[in-house]
């Protein structure tokens, strides 16, 4: 029978319509036939169908869990002899956007007679699910309830021992600053037991007497209108012992709220030796700094290419200021010819490698001057980085004085060498001519008398010759001692150059019998120019003297002078003679020196070094080009402004 059918011949629509009204699923079948004779409302929801299955015996069946299922079909199995009250599980598959669920139903079947006596049998199956969720929560709640009870009485038990054993004295008032907790820790460190402490007033017990009104005014403040200066902060103050003894202390102060009202909890920290230490160390420091600040050695303090730390002496150095120093890299500082050595040395040592402790080098002063110093380093940690400290000595005057030494052992070895080349030149330039004046001498005291007049006066000329030529050697080891020592000067005076070079033209050949093979040329140099007659002389005269000398007999020499920009003057002395070797140029204008080239030509080797003398002292420049074998031209340049009024 389909549900919601009303047959009014049997009677019993008043029955359908109740089982319909129920929450419980109710159905009705024929025992004879196994049919469903009515199936309620609540029974259709659950089976999601408006029909009830044909078998009444098995309706359900399908759906029970595999563990209820045998026992539920047994017990149909006895129906409608035995009635029964059993509960399982069934499964309610999803529909609706409703999730499948589990359910817990409780059945009750019992046998009936129909209207005509036939054997019916009716199942009422109510859904006690929410009665095992309920219980299963209510047993839940009550097992979180006793895990938190016991992990809440865990807790204080831990917090009690915590707070007993703590190193820090551990203290609770109430809003009338009264003590309501102290723990051992507080009896160490103030003196008060727990007995004797409990109930009195905090302020009147450790408080100061300067700082107690202050502590009572801020309970009062934050209980008016819940302002508070100290609350979950670190603040430190003032403390005082059982015995009046004050001392420095750490506060962590926070309230709680209870039922009664307001608590104050704080940890204290005695933290007197830690202020004693502290001021002890600033003390230390203080002390070191002035050390530092004082000592004559710089010391730096440098990290990834910057200054961190810098002492006065250190800063002196260079004249910078700390603030300019720090602010720029300090390779900025360092002479440019030395950054690559110094950086790479100071992040080597950043990295823990290998690197020269000691070495100098240049850095840049702010008025020009450049500096020499000399750096040890060694790495250390400067506030949680790694950083070099570096010790910096000026070692400018140290090197200027041993470069001196050095230029004095260099003058010595050179004026040493100087001496020996001095007496290898004079045994060698004075034993000839003396040989010469020997020989004549001895001629004339053997055969004088016996000689002809013209012999006698050409032996007379030898001698003559040979003590020119010594006067000239001596003439010129004196001018040479003269430039050396200082006491040559340069003093110009209008001069008129082309009749400078007359004068020595006419000189030369009267001394020089090859002088006429000298070519003068003066070109633009009508006007006077201030030079110094006696210098020009002798470069001059030493230049055309070399170019007479190291050339052919039949070669030409030429002494060319020529006016430049700016008053300036060249004069240039060339010939096709020898020529100087390059090996030998570098030394050309050193005492004594004679080129390599120069055979059995009899020179001293003064005179070009008396040129280069001469032409330094009038603030000229010398200049050679010459080719071996092929000649030479000596360039010089001297300064020769116009002379006024000539």
């Amino acid at each position: 029978m389909i549900a919601g059918e009303r047959s009014p011949k049997d009677g019993l629509d008043w029955v359908r319509r109740f089982a319909d009204a129920l929450d419980e699923m109710v159905w009705v079948w024929d025992a004879a036939s196994g049919r469903v004779l009515h199936a309620n409302a609540a029974l259709l929801r659950l089976l999601g169908r408006e029909s009830a299955a044909p078998v009444g015996r098995r309706l359900l069946l399908e759906r029970v869990s595999q563990e209820d299922a045998a026992p539920l079909r047994e017990a149909r199995e006895h129906l409608p002899g035995t009635g029964y009250t059993l509960e399982y599980r069934l499964t309610q598959p999803a529909r609706r956007g409703e999730r499948a669920r589990v359910a817990r139903l409780r059945e009750q079947a019992f046998a009936s007679f129909g209207p005509n006596g036939e054997r019916w049998v009716t199942h009422v199956a109510r859904d006690i699910s929410w009665q095992f969720d309920t219980t299963a929560q209510l047993h839940a709640e009550m097992s979180r309830r006793a895990d938190a009870e016991r992990s809440l009485s865990e807790a204080n038990a831990r917090l009690e021992a915590m707070l007993a054993t703590a190193n820090d004295p551990v203290i609770s008032i109430d809003e009338r600053s009264r003590v309501v907790d102290w723990n051992n820790a507080a009896e160490r460190v103030f003196g008060w037991a727990r007995e004797e402490a409990i109930g009195q007033v905090l302020s009147e017990l450790i408080v100061p007497p300067a700082h107690r009104e202050q502590h009572l005014a801020g309970i009062r403040r934050f209980l008016a209108d819940g302002s508070a200066q100290i609350f979950n902060k670190r603040v430190e103050t003032r403390a005082v012992r059982r015995s009046g003894e004050e001392f420095d202390v750490e506060l962590s102060v926070w309230p709680v709220r209870t039922a009664s009202g307001y608590t104050f909890s704080s940890f204290v920290r005695d933290i007197s030796r830690r202020k004693a230490a502290a001021r002890a160390l600033a003390e230390s420091e203080a002390k070191y700094r002035q050390v530092v600040e004082n000592v004559n050695e710089g010391i730096l303090v440098t990290a990834g290419g910057r200054i961190l730390y810098s002492n006065p002496k250190a800063l002196a150095l260079t004249g910078q200021t700390l603030e300019s120093a720090m602010s720029r890299p300090f390779i900025e500082f360092i002479h440019p010819d030395d950054r690559e050595r110094v950086l790479g040395n100071h992040m080597r040592r950043l990295r823990g490698e290998a690197v020269e402790n000691n070495y100098q080098f240049r850095v840049l002063h702010v008025d020009g001057r450049v500096r020499w110093l000399e750096i040890s380093g060694v790495r250390f940690d400067w506030q949680g980085e790694a950083a070099t400290l570096n010790f910096l000595v000026d070692v400018t005057e140290r090197r200027q004085a041993e470069e001196d030494m050095r230029g004095a052992l260099m003058r010595e070895r050179e004026l040493s060498e100087l001496k020996s080349r001095f007496v290898a030149v004079a045994s060698h330039e004075f034993r000839t001519p003396l040989a010469g004046i020997l020989s004549s001498v001895e001629l004339l005291d053997t055969y004088g008398a016996r000689l002809p007049a013209s012999e006698r006066s050409e032996i007379v000329e030898q001698i003559r010759t040979a003590v020119t030529r010594m006067n000239g050697l001596v003439e010129q080891v004196l001018l040479t001692s003269k430039l050396e020592s200082g006491h040559f000067t340069f003093e110009p005076r209008p001069l008129s150059v082309p009749q400078l070079l007359v004068q020595l033209a006419a000189e030369m050949d009267q001394a020089l019998p090859q002088a006429s093979r000298i070519a003068m040329r003066c070109d633009g140099l009508d006007e006077s120019r201030l030079l110094d007659p006696r210098l020009l002389r002798h470069i001059l005269m030493n230049l055309l003297s070399n170019a007479l000398k190291y050339s052919a007999p039949d070669s030409a020499v030429e002494c060319r002078v020529a006016a430049e920009r700016d008053d300036g003057l060249l004069f240039s002395v060339s010939d096709r003679g020898i020529g100087i070797p390059a090996e030998d140029l570098p030394r050309l204008f050193e005492t004594f020196h004679r080129g390599t080239n120069v055979g059995s030509i009899q020179g001293t080797g003064i005179g070009l070094h008396i040129v280069k003398e001469c032409v330094d002292l009038h603030g000229g420049r010398i200049d050679v080009e010459s080719e071996s074998g092929r000649g030479t031209v000596f360039h010089v340049r001297l300064s020769a402004p116009r002379a006024a009024g000539h």
